[in-house]
């Protein structure tokens, strides 16, 4: 039973692996290929596409991964630090998904959102070198923090590798600071975003309605699609983060850790969907390489 769900769990396991490969390399290649024509991609374009190449990383890196627990491999090799490095990079990237999608809300927040706050009017205006301090800054914290997560860890695994999820329980303080950080944080911080950039679309309807002004226009249609993309993230990462701590309930022989794995290596596949449709720069390369055939 237990060889049926492996093989069954490999094959979706190649299969997620080659849809997020594709479809992020895809996002990174368009905006790659507008740097070199010289265009200057702006913040909303640079969160894109770092969000691609951390979908990237952490596709292959939560593959290799799980394909280790699996079948065991570091057992097999016993290279408690592979592990560690494994871990930190696949935890950090995780982290870092949860913050960009914080960033990419916040960034259509300003955008959409009309004020006549001072401040709210100058961080509109200096919206690209905010977003740049931003991730430079998310980057550095994201990596001070995990490092003491990862290094318990490895020093755990040093002693006995062969129980590798009782060494993350033993350090519930530096994890749930890490699950504070790296996710309730920026989840509050992309709600809040999704909040009011809801509330504009709300009061922007209702201003059409009022003027008998063209319902459907290109502005509201924007600030629409926007909106969709945001809670589709929120969405994709609450899933994700909630099969994360399913998959720490459970035995790795237990088919219900299968489950939550597949769920979690589809994330990056999902969040590049959402991003492919969201996005019109995206959308309109997709759509050349589709009917170009």
């Amino acid at each position: 039973m237990l060889s049926e769900f492996h093989l069954i769990f490999v094959i979706a396991l190649v299969l997620s692996w080659t849809c997020g490969t594709v479809l992020n390399s895809s996002i990174v290649a368009v905006y790659l290929s507008d740097w070199k024509k010289g265009l200057n991609l702006g913040a909303c374009n640079g969160i894109i596409l770092a969000m691609g190449c951390t979908n990237l990383l952490l596709q292959w890196f939560l593959t290799f991964h799980l394909m280790s627990l699996t079948y065991q491999l570091f057992i097999i090799f016993a290279k408690p630090l592979l592990l560690s490095v494994v871990s930190f990079i696949v935890n950090f990237s995780v982290s870092l998904s949860f913050w960009l999608t914080a960033w990419l809300s916040g960034y259509y927040c300003v955008r959409l959102v009309n004020s006549s706050n001072r401040f709210f009017i100058r961080l509109k205006r200096g919206m690209s070198m905010v977003v740049t301090y931003c991730l430079l800054g998310t980057v550095v914290t994201l990596f001070i923090i995990q490092v003491p997560v990862i290094w318990k860890v490895h020093t755990k695994l040093n002693q006995n590798l062969t129980n590798i999820y009782s060494a993350f329980d033993n350090y519930t303080e530096l994890a749930s600071v890490n699950a504070t950080f790296a996710c309730f944080l920026p989840t509050i911080i992309t709600s809040f975003c999704i909040g009011l950039s809801l509330i504009s679309l709300l009061k922007h309807i209702w201003r059409l309605k009022q003027n008998a002004s063209q319902f459907w226009n290109p502005q509201l249609k924007n600030h629409f699609k926007a909106c969709r993309t945001m809670l589709l993230l929120l969405t994709v990462n609450l899933i994700f983060f909630l099969a994360i701590s399913i998959s720490f309930r459970y035995k790795l022989d237990d088919p219900r850790q299968y489950v939550a794995w597949f769920i979690m290596s589809s994330n990056p596949s999902s969040q590049a969907v959402i991003l492919l449709f969201g996005n019109s720069r995206l959308a309109t390369a997709w759509s050349k390489v589709l009917f170009s055939h």
